[in-house]
């Protein structure tokens, strides 16, 4: 029969174990009735100066927004436009009288600037994001404004270029973002056998604008329909009656020349005049 006595330097054994695990613990490691509770991960502050939600073009400006406004106008420089472009992805719908959402976004974010700046100082444009990041949709704020500087090209002297494509044909060059030009009598020079067939015939005239890519898409077709419209008053002064005269805009959408270049620029900004035989 095993002696209780033996159970002695056993138990005397495990005390001596357990007060030194004790002593380790809560004067060594100083951790003595404490839980090893992980710390949480640290809070990373949104500091975006504007974001937007999605289908939404409204702004949501934050107070540093305000920083980053005055340092955009503080770097424009002499004869450059600030040009705000707009980010939008496939599937969110644009407001009424725009064709995108980035162009609806440029536009609000245009109103935060005008003033201090002339807003006529800035261009909105837009950029298609293809494919959308995953969770973009529903409550998540994302970035969508980009802002750029952009010089517009020297305007050409004042003369004006006429293109004869026929008999039938005349294409007018115009400056950058202009939709008159200051010598109307190169005009009348290049619009003389035009008017002179028209006095003489029954037939009619379409006139359609366009314009290169600079600008929003709704300016453009307002603009290049100036266009049209400053050629139809000068025939109307030759006495070429309106109602003989079909006015169109195409804008930036039907362009001859790549926007790429200067040159090409130059030969998208154009009123074209064609005879419309009886």
């Amino acid at each position: 029969m095993f002696p209780r006595l033996a159970l002695l330097p056993i138990g005397l054994f495990l005390i001596w174990c357990f007060v030194c695990q004790r002593w380790y613990v809560c004067h060594i490691k100083q951790a003595c009735g404490t839980e090893q509770i992980e710390p949480p991960p640290p809070v990373v502050e949104d500091d975006r100066p504007m974001v937007f939600k999605w289908s939404d073009a409204t702004p949501i400006a934050r107070p540093n927004f305000d920083v980053i406004k005055q340092s955009q106008v503080d770097g424009l420089g002499e004869g450059q436009l600030l040009e705000i472009v707009g980010s939008y992805f496939n599937g969110e719908d644009p407001p009424e009288g725009y064709s995108n959402m980035g162009l609806a976004r440029a536009a609000q974010v245009k109103a935060l600037f005008a003033p201090p700046l002339d807003e006529t100082l800035i261009v909105e444009s837009s950029r298609l994001i293809d494919p959308a990041p995953d969770g973009i949709m529903g409550d998540t704020l994302f970035e969508a404004a980009i802002y750029t500087y952009k010089t517009p090209p020297a305007p050409e002297q004042d003369t004006v270029e006429c293109i004869v494509a026929n008999n039938n044909s005349l294409t007018i060059l115009f400056s950058y973002g202009e939709a008159n030009r200051k010598v109307d009598s190169q005009i009348e020079d290049c619009l003389q056998n035009i008017v002179a067939h028209l006095m003489k015939t029954e037939d009619t005239a379409k006139i359609v604008g366009h314009t290169d890519d600079s600008g929003s898409e709704d300016f453009n077709m307002k603009l290049g329909l100036a266009r049209a419209e400053h050629i139809q008053k000068i025939l109307d002064k030759k006495g070429i009656d309106r109602s003989r005269i079909v006015l169109e805009s195409k804008g930036e959408t039907n362009p001859v020349a790549s926007n790429a270049t200067e040159e090409g620029s130059r030969l998208n900004r154009r009123a074209v005049l064609t005879i419309v035989e009886k």
